[in-house]
């Protein structure tokens, strides 16, 4: 008995020593967290080190998107990638194809890779779980870590104003991100504007189904009027399924009056009437320009003028310092003459002790000269001594190398307005208020937005009226459509979509709006030509 006693109590020491020297039971090692942990790159590794790290016992996966086969006679099935979804070991172990069926509702993180590297993220998308504070705390430090990231996709997750603003704090660490999807999210104070800025540089923002009233129209409205005018980046808006109405359209109106970005916008199912299908339809158009834009354009004209001012001017004294230059090379017959004449005077009056002191002030005045760079040439003065013809074509002949040093130090100084030259030359981008006018009945009127080439607006409460506001303003852009070579080269809208408003499908304004579109449409192919290539 006393043996076996002796047995466990060594058994247990044992056990006790293999796990200090494991980590387990030691005291003196902190535990591990996660502001301690570098990120990889790989996005399910760190994710997963992340959140046991944080004391998360169910993790959500990190799952690849299911991709088509390369082949038609591939073995693989197109579906064979969404058995990763679930464990390989409860397949072999026969829990049955109902154990598994309800994994898609599970949490998860659905990636798209640009290749089998887990490092090439390149689209993120999650769909229908909670993310609280400490969850994005986690995606604060894994996102930024993926160099290939371009799109994150946030569907029903249950955003608040406080997680949003964490949010944004991640995207001002992920210059790669351009495409933003946030869609089921209401926020209570319609921050969503805040996506609309210069220093994230979004291409693509989808808001659709957030509850945006005619205060979030407003914000966002005036987000896209602060963006500066070089800023080309956001392309795309979604504001479908929202809560617009006719005040909410005028805003955002009044935002695409200046705004040169902006290519499609999508306000679908909201409840835009025809007053904001007036006010949107008047910015394709010719508009006039309200007092204060008027005041704002004269300001920009005079500064215009000041701005080319200086330009004018520099390149006046560029053209003088070129008129200035010949004269540096005919100098030479100038101080022979007046060598000839100075020469003749310095015989009857001068000494030869005084012809033999010039010379060494005429030394002394060519080093300054050049030393300084003055555009003067030096003349020498002082009498000459008689000499031989072969001392005289000397001293001529230093006399020329003195002028030719002079010469090149000119040429050197004077091109300092040469990069000046080259900043006039430079592109300007410039404000539409400062496109051409039209004075009509004492108004200033300006082209409308011609950048604009998708509005949708379908499932609203426009009406017939609203419809003549579309008419007329398709009809402007189709007269002042360009004809150059035998090809049109369309501006402003090329797809307009108004179905399923308050008017029927017959009505003729209706149909005079489609006529115009599909001549317009760069996709679309009639039905003829469809037969005709089947027939080719």
């Amino acid at each position: 008995m006393g043996k076996k006693a002796e047995r466990k109590e060594k058994t247990g020491k044992d056990n006790e020593d293999d796990a200090k020297t494991a980590g387990f039971g030691s005291q003196d090692k902190p535990p591990l967290t996660a502001e301690d942990y570098h990120c990889t790159g790989n996005l399910e590794q760190d994710f997963t080190e992340l959140c046991t790290r944080l004391g998360y016992t169910e993790i959500p996966k990190v799952m690849p998107r299911p991709r088509p086969p390369s082949t038609p006679a591939s073995e693989k099935n197109v579906f064979a990638d969404e058995a990763d979804f679930t464990s390989d070991k409860d397949s072999q172990n026969g829990a049955g194809p109902t154990k598994d069926r309800y994994s898609y509702f599970r949490p998860s993180i659905r990636v798209e890779l640009e290749s089998e590297d887990g490092r090439s993220v390149r689209e993120i998308s999650i769909r229908g779980w909670k993310i609280d504070e400490k969850m994005m705390g986690i995606f604060a430090k894994c996102l930024p870590a993926l160099p290939n990231l371009q799109k994150i996709t946030l569907w029903n997750v249950g955003l608040t104003d406080g997680t949003f603003s964490s949010f944004m704090n991640v995207l001002q660490h992920c210059p790669s991100v351009k495409v933003i999807s946030l869609e089921g999210n209401p926020l209570p104070d319609q921050s969503y504007h805040k996506l609309i800025s210069d220093d994230l540089g979004l291409v693509h923002i989808s808001l659709r189904n957030n509850q945006i009233n005619d205060e979030g129209a407003r914000l966002i409205s005036q987000a896209l009027q602060s963006l500066k005018i070089t800023n080309k980046h956001l392309a795309t808006l979604v504001l479908s399924y929202n809560h617009i109405t006719d005040l909410g359209a005028g805003y955002i109106a009044q935002a695409l009056r200046f705004n040169r970005s902006l290519l499609s916008l999508n306000l679908s199912s909201n409840q835009i009437g025809d007053q904001g299908a007036l006010a949107l339809s008047e910015v394709l158009g010719h508009f006039a320009l309200k007092h204060i834009e008027i005041v704002q354009r004269r300001l920009l004209l005079l500064d215009k003028e000041a701005q080319e001012q200086p330009r004018s001017q520099a390149t006046s004294r560029h053209t003088d310092v070129k008129s200035e230059r010949p004269l540096s090379h005919h100098s030479n017959s100038a101080t022979e003459k007046a060598e000839k004449l100075q020469a003749q005077k310095s015989k009857s009056s001068l000494s030869k002790k005084k012809e033999k002191e010039t010379p060494k002030k005429e030394d002394k005045t060519t080093i300054t000269n050049v030393a300084s760079g003055a555009s003067t040439v030096t003349i020498q003065t002082g009498p000459t001594k008689k000499e031989d013809p072969k001392t005289a074509k000397k001293q001529t002949s230093n006399s020329d190398h003195k002028i030719t040093r002079v010469k090149t130090v000119k040429s050197a100084t004077k091109r300092v307005p040469l990069p000046e030259q080259e900043q006039a030359e430079a592109p300007e981008v410039s404000n539409p208020l400062l496109e051409q006018a039209e004075f009509r009945d004492g108004k200033v009127f300006l082209p409308g937005n011609k950048v604009l080439i998708n509005l949708n607006l379908s499932r609203n409460r426009v009406t017939e009226e609203g419809l003549r506001s579309f008419l007329a303003a398709m009809e402007t852009q189709v007269r002042e459509t360009k004809v150059t070579s035998g090809a049109r080269t369309h501006t402003g809208l090329l797809r307009l979509s108004l179905g399923k408003n308050k008017f029927p499908a017959e009505c003729s304004t209706f149909v005079q709006i489609q006529e115009i579109m599909v001549s317009r449409d760069p996709i679309y192919k009639s039905p003829r030509s469809s037969v005709d290539e089947q027939v080719m």
